[in-house]
């Protein structure tokens, strides 16, 4: 209903149709469910980093990528593996944001840069940073599909291994870094920003669960 509105919107606006009575000045459409939290806790991505595994296998690689988005504020999978060797430029990350196209921009912390070291070996600046390249294309999106698919079947192992008992995808690493800066006092504006949201609405939707986790121990704090 809501892309229904928006086309019918759309053709009022360029005057490609005139309304006798526009049905959407009184409908509301109803707002979606929640969704299951998809957050996990810092914690957790410490024991990630302390699990082992061997060198250029595939879980070793997924560890790798878990770590990447973590320190990229929570980057999407999509934009990781469209990443090439001229998005890092002295000691940042430059790249677009697949989803809307804007620029962001990431420090290279300590820990990404000890990752990243091991991928830039012997490659020239148009090569893809890492083995699982994806040209952002539409006609090669289903290898994209199946390379996420791929993904988060490792990360469901890895979850696992580090003990993690919540439901683990590549979304959540992005939902994590959210709500762990809220919880260590970063205002949402900031958190906003980070993340390369064009509202506070969505970053707000991000906090849902989390908002509700404070009310529930405010409220536990006040009747025990």
């Amino acid at each position: 209903m809501r892309g229904l509105r928006a086309i019918y919107n759309k053709a009022i606006e360029e005057d490609e149709f005139i309304p006798l009575s526009n049905p959407f000045l009184k409908y509301k459409i109803p707002t979606s469910k929640h969704t299951k939290k998809r957050a996990t806790s810092k914690n957790n991505f410490q024991e990630i980093r302390n699990l082992c595994y061997p060198k250029d296998s595939i879980l070793w690689h997924a560890k790798n990528y878990i770590l990447i988005m973590f320190n990229c504020r929570g980057m999407n999978l999509i934009d990781l593996v469209k990443l090439k060797i001229n998005n890092i430029q002295g000691d940042r990350l430059y790249y677009g944001r697949s989803k809307t196209g804007d620029p962001l921009s990431v420090k290279i912390t300590s820990e990404l840069s000890d990752i990243l070291s091991y991928y830039i070996i012997n490659k020239n600046s148009e090569d893809y940073l890492f083995p699982i390249n994806y040209d952002g294309s539409t006609e090669h999106y289903e290898k994209y599909k199946s390379i996420r698919r791929r993904v988060n079947e490792r990360l469901k192992i890895i979850a696992t291994d580090a003990g993690i008992e919540e439901k683990f995808t590549t979304y959540s690493i992005r939902h994590s870094w959210a709500t762990i800066a809220k919880y260590l006092g970063i205002s949402t504006e900031v958190i906003s920003e980070g993340l390369g949201h064009n509202s506070l609405r969505t970053t707000q939707v991000y906090l849902k669960s989390f908002e509700n986790e404070m009310l529930d121990d405010a409220n536990s704090r006040v009747v025990e």
